[in-house]
């Protein structure tokens, strides 16, 4: 952790009372370029309240509400008694609401996503995999476990782990195609199966084992799971899946309309 000097902010950085732009406004900009060019890095702690306002001439209130804004904005943490430190914002998932591959949620938000392929093989499914997509217990099924990154937010760390489940009657060709640059929705779609509507829970889980070892969390951390069930354009379940995204890095948009 390295603590970030309030008197280096003086060097190149000079508020003008008289511009357009108010106070708070220049300080919040004056620290996010420093985040942005890398002169402040995640873990770093800020200065007190007092030493930022000394530093820019300028009140306690002032300088409050520029940290507010940048915590609130997910660049900033303020611990209780410990101090203000550099964060990632968390990534803003629509999974929830809406039916598109990851791939296109990641680049609509100006994303590069990248995905590591862990596990692509047939298994005979057990009675839950069965009883989600409406198929026989030790029937076979394609499971699919992805690890997914999006840079430059999360270049290293995962923020997403999952796993797809499809009977393999009906996808068997998916086999043979590379997931790992592929959507498997955009691949199953020119197999002439499209997911036309989905099914989704949402809760909490504490993460343990293979799975916080992946993810790149300590063991009991708090991950959003999602498990789905995809229907086609025949109203058939044809998808699967289990999802983890760790809660540090994600945060899901609910939208409700009237």
């Amino acid at each position: 952790m390295i603590f970030y000097q309030a008197i280096t902010m003086l060097d190149e950085k000079v508020l003008f009372g008289g511009a357009k732009m108010p106070l708070y406004d220049q300080i919040l900009d004056a620290i996010m370029k420093d985040i942005k060019t890398g002169r402040l890095k995640e873990g770093d702690k800020l200065p007190t309240e007092m030493e930022l306002s000394k530093a820019f001439g300028v009140s306690r209130p002032t300088v409050r509400n520029a940290l507010l804004r940048l915590a609130n904005q997910g660049y900033l943490v303020r611990v209780r008694g410990n101090g203000t430190f550099v964060t990632k914002p968390k990534l803003e998932q629509e999974s929830v609401q809406f039916i598109e591959s990851y791939n296109q949620e990641m680049k609509a938000k100006g994303l590069v996503p990248k995905t590591q392929v862990l596990e692509f093989r047939v298994i005979p499914c057990d009675d839950r995999i069965a009883s989600k997509l409406d198929i026989r217990p030790d029937d076979k099924v394609i499971k699919l476990t992805r690890l997914r990154y999006a840079t430059p937010y999360y270049e290293e760390q995962p923020v997403l782990l999952t796993t797809v489940y499809l009977p393999c009657n009906e996808a068997s060709a998916i086999l043979s195609c590379d997931l790992e640059d592929a959507s498997l929705y955009e691949t199953l779609e020119s197999q002439g199966i499209t997911i036309c509507r989905a099914e989704r829970e949402l809760e909490i889980k504490l993460v343990y084992g293979k799975a916080a070892k992946l993810l790149e969390v300590p063991k009991g951390s708090p991950a959003h799971f999602i498990s789905s069930v995809g229907y086609d354009q025949n109203d058939k379940p044809v998808e699967y899946s289990e999802s983890f995204y760790p809660a540090g890095r994600n945060k899901f948009i609910i939208r409700i309309n009237r």
